[in-house]
C-alpha cells in the first residue's frame, strides 16, 4: 500500500492534494525504490473498493 499526494483526479472525482490510498504489488515498486517525497506519476484502476496500482514511474 502507498499513500499519494496528487493532482486533481477527475476520473475519480478527487480533488488535489487528497491522500491517495493504492494498493501495490512489490514486484512494481521495489525496480524504483519509491522513497517518501519522491515524485511519481501512476497509473491506478479502480477494482471493487480499492484503487490498484498498475503503472508507476519516478520523476525528476
Amino acid at each position: 500500500m502507498i499513500l499519494v499526494r496528487h493532482e486533481p483526479v477527475s476520473a475519480l472525482g478527487m480533488s488535489a492534494m487528497e491522500l491517495m490510498a493504492v494498493s501495490a504489488s512489490p514486484a512494481l515498486l521495489d525496480p524504483i525504490g519509491p522513497k517518501p517525497g519522491d515524485r511519481v506519476r501512476l497509473a491506478v484502476r479502480q477494482q471493487n473498493d480499492q484503487l490498484v496500482l498498475i503503472r508507476i514511474e519516478k520523476l525528476p
